[in-house]
């Protein structure tokens, strides 16, 4: 099926022209109007998949008939194809929506085989877009269905409480429960897992995630994640605990749909490069940070508590020492997409923040909320852990207890040399709560509950150097000197 168009330009000959080189080709069919309402007629008595319009005409110029189409007709791939090639009229139509900005030339054969192509591209891009759009959707409702069960126990997992979302899986009512075994029905090698975690709460360590798999009475595998805190006494004594858990059983299969459909997403959606010598003045995310004034430049942690602290719009770029590029998409003050090319190819969402450490630079480039969206589509981040963020989180006291979790930066350095590249691990209780690699000025961060750790290096010769340290502010540093 050929694609529908709606061709606009006041200019006779160059409606003349598209009707030659694109009206032949099978592979779109034209509409031509030669104003901007008759265009918006058009749209009122019939349905196109794409509209193509000339900026400088009698009636309205074509950022003008965007607005209007945005505003009335929702989302229709928008190509503005003109000579006009003011920086200040590209910026406002891709602020606006606009797909691509064409610039017509001397070739009519060369400029129409380019705009064929474009047409084709967000044509593809619209359907995979509305795709993933329905899937994004059905991932969401899967989350919105989800009660969380709230449970109540002793140490020896006695429930004492719990609300009707967990009690109605065993079929009862809440008082029915207590008395019971909490996730009486694991397997013993789970139950066993999940006693030896609450043996080692502790008041500097309070807190426990598990996932659990279980089978439902018709034979299907059920799978749960579960908050659990500790309830101490003034002594130290773990008096109960509180329990908070999902059914996640179909988070995964909804989350992998989607990301299939992204992958289909970003091999349509060419404006974003698939290489560093991709870019061009027709990739609007290029030329959007080219032509935009910059708010500022952050390390990645103070990038992100700025932003959320200012609930920033915006692109923020990054370029590393080997020529790498890194893009972070913020809506409303959150990460919620990012991009991250090399000369090996490109990572998207999730994968793409794998490769972020804190040393890294990033300028801010502030755009219009509709602009960030329009980039986080495709590239969404699910799981922002690797995203260090120096946030301060209060949690709740308990018989004057105060926790809560701070920032630490651990400083490696042989006598006044920084050491870069070294392996640290971090352990509480014997467990082992982080991992990082030493940045070139000899630093690794974590994010730790208040309390005691030990640190554990692997030198550069193979020998193993423990330190200890304590976590007690929000922000604080430990230097460990390894002459």
């Amino acid at each position: 099926m050929p694609i529908q168009v709606l061709y606009v330009d006041d200019e006779i000959p160059h409606l003349m022209l598209a009707q030659e080189y694109l009206g032949h080709s099978g592979k779109v069919e034209l509409t031509c109007v030669s104003s901007g309402r008759e265009a918006i007629e058009a749209l009122e008595k019939g349905s196109f998949q794409v509209i193509v319009s000339d900026y400088q005409m009698q009636d309205m110029n074509g950022v003008t008939l965007l607005k209007y189409i945005r505003k009335n007709f929702g989302n229709i791939p928008f190509l503005l194809f003109t000579g006009k090639g003011k920086e200040e009229v590209v910026i406002e139509a891709l602020n606006h929506g606009a797909d691509y900005y064409i610039r017509k030339g001397s070739d009519p054969f060369e400029q129409f085989a380019i705009l064929e192509q474009r047409i084709l591209q967000v044509a593809d891009k619209k359907d995979v877009q509305e795709e993933l759009a329905a899937r994004e959707k059905l991932y969401q409702s899967v989350l919105t269905v989800q009660s969380e069960y709230l449970v109540d126990f002793l140490p020896d997992l006695t429930i004492i409480h719990s609300n009707e979302s967990f009690s109605s899986q065993y079929g009862g009512a809440p008082t029915d429960m207590i008395g019971r075994k909490f996730l009486s029905d694991l397997s013993p090698e789970d139950h066993d897992e999940l006693l030896g975690a609450i043996n080692l709460l502790t008041p500097d360590n309070g807190t426990v995630d598990l996932q659990q798999s279980i089978t439902a009475s018709d034979g299907s595998p059920l799978t749960y994640s579960w908050h659990i805190e500790g309830v101490f006494a003034t002594d130290g004594q773990l008096v109960s605990c509180k329990a908070t858990g999902r059914d996640i059983s179909n988070e995964g299969e909804a989350r992998e749909d989607i990301r299939e459909y992204e992958e289909k997403y970003q091999e349509a959606a060419t404006d974003i490069p698939k290489d560093l010598g991709d870019f061009d003045e027709n990739i609007p995310l290029n030329f959007i940070i080219e032509n935009t004034r910059p708010i500022g430049t952050w390390l990645l942690p103070e990038l992100i508590r700025q932003a959320r602290a200012s609930k920033m719009n915006g692109i923020a770029s990054a370029t590393g020492q080997d020529g790498h590029r890194a893009f972070l998409i913020f809506q409303n003050g959150e990460p919620e997409g990012g991009i991250y090319i090399d000369r090996s190819g490109v990572l998207y969402g999730d994968k793409s923040i794998l490769f972020l450490k804190d040393s890294h630079q990033f300028t801010f480039y502030p755009t219009a909320p509709e602009v960030s969206t329009r980039f986080v589509t495709g590239c969404r981040i699910y799981d922002k852990s690797h995203i260090r963020a120096p946030n301060t989180y209060e949690i709740p006291e308990i018989p004057s207890i105060r926790k809560g979790i701070g920032n630490i930066t651990i400083i490696l350095r042989r006598g006044n040399k920084p050491l870069p590249g070294i392996r640290v691990t971090i352990k509480s209780g014997g467990k082992i709560v982080g991992n990082d690699v030493t940045s070139a000025l000899g630093q690794s961060s974590f994010q730790l509950l208040y309390g005691s750790y030990t640190g554990v290096v692997l030198t550069e010769s193979g020998n193993l150097h423990t330190f200890s340290f304590q976590v007690k502010t929000p922000d604080s540093s430990h230097a460990v000197d390894l002459t």
